[in-house]
């Protein structure tokens, strides 16, 4: 042991002073900290009017590889002369070694990396197998494992964080979503978090994992709750309990939804408003001010959603009334019983300095979470409200989209937000992926028209998306005769989509046209994740995000292995014709317009081992199926791969995409159409 040290004079007073200067320089770190939210998300967003950048974020993720500039950056650094960087020919020998021997390191260590991630893939499947076979259906029984972790006071009080405990829920079907929550719980630094597990099998995979979780066993399905549906509006009702359970176990409860994800540490902005008993998100969709404070009421009266939301002990008598109600009729919808029943005598309070009001008859004190920092789908990924405010968000709840699930994880993903295994970002074959050109002189008109609810009002913004349909179809139909996965670029719309009529914008919200649309307003993501039979459909087309390249945890190595693809006039030098397999030269290959699947699979089978081939156009890139039945079988599959746009003042007023609007076909309804599309509603 050390002998003890003599005791400074003024040890009081520096001791302050040096708590002090701690203090500030805390301060200043966190002020000048970029968030877990600023260091991705700001640069998946961007304008491909811009310029395309595919450069990956060199930000860590847990279990994923930090990437550095990819393997492109490092060969155009390296092509200058050697009289241009100062080297003699001895040094020129040299280098050229030392180049050699580091690209065979660099192609061992991706060899490494690939056989590694193979391994994990196996390792993966065999596990998931084993698991499928161990587990049984939940008979509505307690286990031994259930009755150890269902919740107590001792268990809460030991995870809660600063007295509140953020809490979601979940069956084995969203597991991916619930490792997805918990990422981002823990990249903000929450600690006091805790998720429901409705079956024993979600149960065992948490407690393995070390997840801070419980038993909540519901009797409910293990697979999709399906939105709208009873088995959702049962799950709902056990969300409620849980307000309730957790309230009495003496905590903070902050509910929120699987499909919420933290972008940054909610307890602080919570601890501003230690007098409000309950504050909720909201489906509004215009902020009330350009602050962070609570959202003016009664401005802000458009439906709470219940997604995110905090309860404080003064509310257990409201939460007891709400599962009273929604107990009593399974047709009561749990967010609509909510708003009903905090409406019920509502004060208005005249300049409140918080933004509070008083609810259910004037009993609880609450306020409406700001809509640009705890966000719905629509002020998130369509408005993008806390970019033009110049906020950094709290949270995101996927609302507000289509597609069910896969509509969900696929905005997810391109906001580089989804915590997806390492396999994801690999493909046994590789990828294709292309530029959307042309689009620019289809933007000035592609806005609503008429500013009303009519057909002449939509006819710019069908342009804009029928011409990005067509570049879409044959890059599919490429992915398909290559095998290849296909990276789907940005998509943009002249019109928003909602359920109901709109002349543009879903009324209420607030942001320019045209803009960058997700996914999932024009195509069905459902459909495309779909199992078909590959005799009557083709092969399944396996496709990423937009934002692919650019995620942090693509590998360099595959990220930085391309071959660029232009299309060239017939008969120029070098303009591959399909006969025979072609050498890239610079990192190009060029090929004719128009060839068939034969010729293009040809012309292209020289790029085996390439990861990512990218096509400048898919203008020309792809002349069709050299067989009929192949042609046939692709059809069938793209017949179901478009979605709808909603709505026109009409009955029925929304009006269906279809891929294949320009040529002879059979849609999906059995409709005849001889090539020409006529823009009409229904059916």
């Amino acid at each position: 042991m050390p002998p003890p040290r003599a005791r400074a004079r003024g040890g009081v007073a520096l001791g302050v002073l040096g708590t002090l200067l701690l203090a500030f320089f805390v301060i200043v770190f966190m002020l000048g900290r970029h968030s877990h939210f600023t260091e991705v998300i700001e640069n998946a967003i961007h304008d491909p009017r811009l310029g395309h950048h595919d450069e990956p974020i060199t930000r860590g993720a847990p279990g994923a590889p930090v990437t550095g500039a990819s393997d492109n950056a490092s060969a155009a650094a390296g092509s200058f002369g050697r009289r241009d960087i100062g080297l003699n020919d001895a040094g020129a020998e040299k280098a050229a070694a030392d180049k050699a021997a580091a690209d065979k390191a660099a192609a061992d260590k991706a060899a490494e990396e690939s056989a590694v991630a193979k391994k994990a893939a196996a390792e993966k499947a065999a596990a998931d197998q084993a698991a499928e076979k161990e587990d049984s259906p939940d008979d509505g029984g307690l286990s031994a494992i259930d009755l150890e972790y269902r919740p107590t006071k001792e268990m809460v009080q030991k995870i809660s964080q600063d007295g509140y405990l953020v809490v979601t829920w979940a069956n084995w079907h969203y597991n991916d979503f619930v490792m997805t929550w918990v990422y981002h719980v823990k990249e903000c630094g929450i600690t006091g978090y805790i998720v429901g597990a409705m079956d024993d099998r979600l149960l065992k995979s948490l407690i393995k994992k070390e997840i801070n979780t419980f038993s909540m066993k519901s009797g409910l399905t293990t697979g999709d709750f399906g939105w709208g549906s009873k088995t959702f509006a049962k799950m709902g009702r056990e969300k409620i309990r849980l307000i309730a359970l957790f309230l009495r176990l003496d905590v903070n409860v902050v509910i929120a939804d699987v499909d919420v994800l933290w972008l940054k540490n909610p307890l602080p902005y919570f601890d501003r408003y230690p007098e409000a008993d309950v504050l909720t998100s909201s489906d509004h969709l215009t902020n009330t001010h350009d602050g962070d404070a609570l959202e003016l009421w009664p401005q802000a009266a458009s439906a709470a959603n219940i997604g995110i939301m905090l309860f404080r002990n003064g509310s257990l008598d409201f939460v007891d009334e709400w599962v009273d109600i929604i107990e009593k009729d399974e047709d009561v919808w749990d967010q609509n019983a909510f708003n009903d029943l905090f409406r019920r005598g509502v004060k208005v309070l005249e300049n409140d300095p918080k933004h509070y009001f008083l609810a259910y008859n004037e009993k609880l004190k609450m306020g409406i979470l700001p809509v640009a920092l705890f966000c719905s789908g629509h002020t998130f990924f369509t408005q993008r409200m806390w970019k033009k405010l110049g906020l950094e968000p709290y949270a995101v709840h996927a609302t507000f989209q289509f597609s069910g699930t896969p509509g969900k994880k696929h905005r997810m993903r391109e906001s580089m937000l989804f915590d997806d295994p390492p396999e994801y970002f690999d493909h046994p074959v590789g990828f294709v992926s292309f530029a959307m050109d042309g689009i620019e002189q289809l933007l000035p008109n592609a806005g609503p028209r008429t500013g009303q609810m009519d057909l002449d009002n939509v006819r710019g913004h069908f342009d804009l998306v029928n011409h990005q349909l067509l570049r879409l179809r044959s890059a599919l139909a490429v992915a398909t005769v290559l095998g290849r996965a296909l990276v789907v670029p940005e998509l943009w719309c002249g019109l928003d989509r909602w359920w109901a009529p709109h002349a543009g914008t879903i009324p209420g919200s607030n942001f320019e046209l045209p803009f960058q649309c997700p996914l999932d307003h024009v195509v069905d993501l459902e459909a495309w994740d779909r199992d078909l039979s590959v005799d009557a459909h083709g092969p399944k087309i396996a496709w990423r995000e937009s934002s692919f390249f650019r995620n942090p945890r693509m590998p360099a190595h595959i990220n930085g292995s391309r071959v660029t693809v232009e299309v060239c006039e017939a008969g120029e030098p070098g303009c591959a014709d399909g006969g025979a397999p072609v050498a890239p030269s610079s990192g190009k290959v060029r090929i004719q317009p128009g060839l068939d699947s034969e010729a293009l699979k040809k012309a292209l089978s020289g790029l085996e081992g390439t990861k990512v081939v990218e096509f400048k156009t898919m203008d020309g890139a792809f002349g069709g199926f050299s067989r009929i039945a192949d042609r046939e079988r692709f059809y069938a599959r793209l017949r179901t791969y478009a979605s709808i746009w909603c709505c026109i003042h009409a009955h029925p007023g929304h009006v269906h995409y279809d891929m294949l609007f320009d040529v002879p076909h059979v849609d999906k309804f059995g409709r005849s159409w001889n090539g020409t599309w006529e823009l009409g509603p229904g059916p």
